[in-house]
């Protein structure tokens, strides 16, 4: 059996549901990162109720991982004509073309709902910061966490 979890392809539906939820927005990869960290730990950033992954005492660490898994990912749905990319004077930023919102539409498990409502709940978290704001967030929750433990 081929690993699902914690490969692009995994990280890829979350994009493409994280730009469905935003619709006439583009992000950013650090950005689409950002908000897809946040949203699975919704708990540790005082956002949701839950962890969407569950209780994780090394999931600062994921961060990481998580930023070179969305890139491959951003690669593929671009390939896949998923995604549009649109180049700016800082680098490139990412949003769903209809192919993509199309694919979307079957993404209707009770993780991509949950998912989508803790989506939601962080880009109104996020709507007042800049992309420099997000990640200094994350990282100060990242020591305070280390602190905590």
């Amino acid at each position: 059996m081929s690993k699902l979890y914690n490969t692009p392809f995994e990280a890829s539906l979350r994009i493409l549901l994280i730009l469905e939820t935003s619709r006439n927005q583009s992000f950013s990869a650090d950005m689409l990162a950002a908000i897809d960290f946040i949203s699975i730990y919704g708990k540790e950033f005082g956002i949701s109720d839950e962890n969407l992954h569950g209780e994780n005492n090394y999931k600062f660490s994921e961060f990481t991982l998580r930023r070179e898994l969305i890139k491959k990912a951003i690669k593929q749905l671009v390939l896949d004509d998923l995604i549009k990319v649109h180049p700016t004077k800082n680098g490139f930023t990412y949003s769903i073309n209809q192919k993509g919102l199309n694919y979307s539409e079957y993404l209707s498990s009770d993780y991509a709902t949950a998912y989508r409502r803790a989506v939601s709940l962080v880009r109104e978290f996020t709507s007042d910061k800049t992309e420099r704001e997000v990640l200094e967030f994350i990282n100060r929750r990242s020591i305070y966490s280390l602190r905590e433990d």
